[in-house]
């Protein structure tokens, strides 16, 4: 019987397959991070081959306003550490606490409380203040203009700070090809209209692969990069930490200075190390959320980014810890069960369905409205089953997705599903960091 084991949390997931199921394993090959990884940072921050360094840029701006960009509690990067280099620079030049703001890029994420900042930033960042993006209060916006057909609302206070300090983690993102660089602004500091804009592009009726994508030809990755050229001509300077992590969430590439070429530099050894070729699609396509388990979106990102490596009509298992549960998300009413529920999608389609939830469900939040369109277009294609212990005690429930407490379970559902017999597998162990290069596959325009 073939066995493999996933992370999970802290420890790992046993998974024990048929005797005849044939598995391919598709995993990230991440180089490790080094022990001085933080020193090497340090030396990054000031050893430019272009541009100017972040030490230098903290004395021309000794008296102004300062504005340190992070990631929120859905993403792995150990904060505390590379917040501890960046300050003890901010520190050097004699600039107060007081003139220093962190923002968390939430975007339409749920704002952190008091008790998660402190557990994802630790002591060193204590006395300095911090944000989270309110998506909703258009007092807070101001407009840039116009980049890629979006209008583009940013956060007045991280528009008008003298210098923005970016830190993000590069990885494989669903629509915009990779995540990091100027989408920590755009949606991450961004306001709900432009969101839902930015969201709405490179989409299709039929749906194609955007998450591998060369990021000069990605749509919402234009649109995004666009955004940037207008926030640095509007005010202020942007200095980047960009970097991909490995296994233990890491740092083992870093690019710091600007924006753009550290983020492409970064997509492309991500590209190398988190593509993992697929021959042929798979009947049975077993993905685990880590290490973007945090909730059911950012869990449901890891099929999303995966699912061009299974064969239409294939089950899609997704291996979800969801330790936030639904993060706020808003579920909307649905009598129907998955099996009838794609029965529907298949005969009506995707587009029309994922309309009608929302004309059912107007008050559907952002994330959640993009959420069903996503889901619709997944099983109007593949089978999903869900395995996530913390959903199944709460007993949620969500349009077309079969939810299980045990990974045998739906295993044994899936067999059921196909017959028995030999089976096709393929485990992404990391599938929220990971992606499938097809030949057949729609995508375009790889790295």
């Amino acid at each position: 019987m073939p066995d493999i084991s996933v992370p999970w949390g802290r420890s790992t997931l046993n998974i024990s397959l048929p005797q005849p199921w044939r598995l391919q394993v598709a995993a990230p090959q991440l180089r490790p991070a080094q022990d001085d990884w933080t020193e090497r940072l340090a030396r990054a921050l000031t050893g430019l081959a272009e541009g100017e360094s972040l030490p230098k840029l903290l004395t021309a701006n000794r008296h102004g306003r300062i504005v340190i960009v992070v990631e929120d509690l859905t993403r792995t990067s150990p904060l505390e550490e590379l917040l501890a280099v960046v300050l003890r620079e901010i520190r050097h030049v004699d600039i107060s606490d007081e003139q220093i703001e962190i923002f968390f890029a939430n975007g339409m994420h749920p704002p952190m409380t008091a008790e998660q900042v402190t557990d994802k930033l630790g002591e060193t960042c204590k006395n300095i203040r911090w944000r989270c993006n309110q998506y909703d209060v258009r007092a807070n916006y101001v407009s840039l203009g116009e980049a890629g057909g979006v209008n583009i609302l940013v956060d007045r206070g991280v528009a008008e700070a003298d210098l923005r300090i970016l830190i993000s983690s590069v990885s494989p993102h669903l629509q915009a090809g990779f995540g990091g660089g100027y989408k920590m602004f755009f949606p991450g500091c961004a306001h709900l209209d432009t969101i839902f804009s930015l969201h709405r592009k490179g989409l299709t009726r039929v749906g194609r692969q955007l998450v591998g994508m060369d990021v000069t030809v990605n749509p919402m990755r234009r649109a995004i990069d666009s955004a940037g050229s207008l926030l640095e001509k509007y005010h202020g300077r942007t200095f980047a930490i960009q970097y991909l992590l490995d296994d233990a969430h890491l740092p083992a590439t870093i690019a710091t200075g600007n924006v753009l070429s550290g983020h492409r530099m970064i997509a492309k050894q991500c590209s190398a190390a988190c593509g993992v070729v697929v021959s042929r699609g798979a009947d049975v396509l077993i993905v685990n959320a880590h290490p973007l388990d945090f909730d059911l979106w950012q869990s449901f990102k890891s099929i999303a980014n995966t699912r061009w490596a299974a064969r239409s009509n294939g089950v899609i298992i997704c291996l979800a810890r969801c330790e936030g549960g639904l993060h706020g998300m808003k579920i909307p009413p649905w009598p129907l069960s998955p099996t009838w529920t794609r029965r529907i999608v298949r005969w009506i389609g995707s587009e029309p369905l994922s309309s009608m939830v929302s004309r059912v469900a107007p008050g559907l939040a952002g994330d959640a409205a993009f959420f069903v369109r996503m889901a619709m277009q997944i099983i109007h294609r593949n089978v999903i089953f869900i395995v996530s212990p913390n959903l199944a005690d709460a007993g949620i429930r969500f349009p077309g997705l079969e939810l299980f407490g045990d990974v045998d379970e739906a295993i044994a559902a899936a067999e059921r599903l196909l017959g028995g017999g030999s089976q096709r597998v393929i485990v992404f162990p990391s599938g929220g960091r990971t992606f499938p290069i097809v030949p057949s596959s729609p995508a375009a325009g790889r790295l």
